[in-house]
C-alpha cells in the first residue's frame, strides 16, 4: 500500500486541514518505529533498512491485509490528537493498537527472532 492511498482514504474519511507533508511525516515516524521494533528485531526482514519518506510513491512497511487498517487508525487517530477530540482520538487509538497487534502478531509467527540460537537433535 502506498502513502498516498492511506492518504487518500484518511481524507475521505476524515476531512481535514492537514497537509500531505504533514501526514507523510507521521506516517514515517510510524514505520521507522514499525521498522526497529518489529521488523529489525527478526531474520530475514520484510526490508533490510529504513528510509524517511519523500513522496506520496512510497510503499509503506506493513503489508496488506494489514496494512489498511494500520495505517489509516493511525492517521485518524493523528489528526483528532492535533483538533483534541479526546473521544475520538480515544477511538482511533484503540483501533490502531487492535491493528498493530494484529501484524505484530502475525510477523513474530512467520519471522525467527535475530540472534536466537536453533536447537537440533
Amino acid at each position: 500500500m502506498t502513502i498516498g492511498e492511506v492518504i487518500g482514504r484518511v481524507d475521505t474519511l476524515s476531512p481535514n486541514q492537514y497537509s500531505n507533508e504533514m501526514k507523510i511525516r507521521w506516517l514515517t515516524n510510524l514505520d521507522g518505529r514499525i521498522y526497529e521494533e518489529i521488523i529489525k528485531t527478526h531474520a530475514n526482514p520484510l526490508r533490510d533498512s529504513f528510509e524517511t519518506y519523500a513522496g506520496s510513491s512510497a510503499e509503506l512497511i506493513v503489508p496488506d491485509p494489514y496494512a489498511e487498517d494500520l495505517y489509516v487508525f493511525y492517521l485518524q487517530a493523528m489528526i483528532a490528537a492535533q483538533n483534541a477530540e479526546d473521544s475520538k482520538y480515544e477511538q482511533m487509538r484503540v483501533l490502531y493498537n487492535e491493528a498493530l497487534t494484529a501484524f505484530q502478531s502475525w510477523y513474530n509467527r512467520n519471522h525467527a527472532p535475530r540472534g536466537l540460537p536453533r536447537f537440533r537433535f
